[in-house]
């Protein structure tokens, strides 16, 4: 009973902040298995790559590493979600971002692609992210930070460009002022193995890594809901999904087989559309 009315409060969290963090999702052996991963993907991110990512950190997404399926499918947390009352989620993609010694800050951005669709401007998010950290996290080794309430009003930051351009990603501008801090931004330090679940369409980044280790995390894109989506969005995440998988074997797609969108219809993929329209409003006052 006491689990199921945290879960619920968190999910509160969620609808009316944006965000949540619930507490110890991945156990020892889970984390362990991920950081061999890590390792062994971060083994091939070469210099020219790392210069290209220096806001971020790494960007090595899933397509080529079926041993994160574990992390994905991952029975607690996707227990804990359906207690939250998200229901029918469906799997895009994992990415590993991993912010190295000395490495500067992640730049103010949102990560919804799917502003065309009418669920965007509602109270359920079209698109939440989950982030598993390898590591504890702190402002000094660049935690997230997060602006709360940011998925359900306009910004200014919406009119400042789109995320993981080549030059933002590049930090081509040190200046750009999606780098800078903004009122009410709030820091979110946790331990490894936490989950943190965020409304994707809510303004995020991250200190900079003033630490001597490396800052890792896993970054997964769900679609709670997945049937009440237009069909156009539906039909995008099934052949994304689908096209960026294909080389998984077997045993991996099994360990996420409930979280695989199997859209039916005929109707072609959305444009991807990834600022709000005149729908979203500037908050009152």
């Amino acid at each position: 009973m006491e689990t199921t009315v945290s879960l619920e409060k968190l999910a509160t969290q969620l609808r009316d902040d944006g965000f949540c963090v619930i507490p110890d999702m991945a156990d020892d052996a889970l984390l362990s298995k991920t950081r061999a991963c890590v390792d062994k993907a971060l083994a091939d991110y070469d210099a020219e790559r790392r210069e290209n990512t220096r806001a971020p950190g790494s960007l090595i997404d899933s397509n080529f590493h079926p041993e994160l399926a574990d992390l994905i499918g991952n029975p607690r947390a996707l227990e804990a979600l359906t207690q939250m009352g998200l229901a029918d989620i469906k799997f895009w993609k994992a990415v590993i971002i991993s912010k190295p010694p000395g490495g500067p800050r992640l730049y103010w951005h949102q990560d919804c692609i799917m502003w065309g669709d009418a669920r965007a401007y509602s109270d359920r998010a079209p698109m939440i992210f989950l982030m598993y950290y390898l590591e504890d996290t702190r402002r000094e080794n660049g935690c997230l930070r997060l602006l709360a309430g940011s998925h359900k009003f306009r910004h200014a930051l919406h009119d400042m460009g789109e995320a993981h351009t080549k030059d933002i990603n590049r930090m081509d501008n040190p200046d750009d002022p999606r780098f800078l801090d903004y009122p009410n931004e709030v820091d979110v330090p946790v331990k490894a193995g936490d989950l943190v679940v965020g409304d994707a369409r809510m303004f995020h980044a991250t200190h900079k890594n003033a630490s001597d280790e490396q800052r890792t995390v896993i970054t997964i894109w769900f679609h709670p809901f997945f049937a009440d989506l237009q069909e156009e969005t539906q039909s995008w995440i099934h052949v994304a999904m689908h096209r960026q998988h294909e080389t998984w074997p077997a045993d991996a797609l099994s360990k996420i087989a409930s979280l695989i969108p199997n859209y039916q219809g005929d109707v072609e993929p959305m444009t991807l559309t990834r600022a709000p329209d005149e729908r979203l409003q500037w908050p009152a006052g």
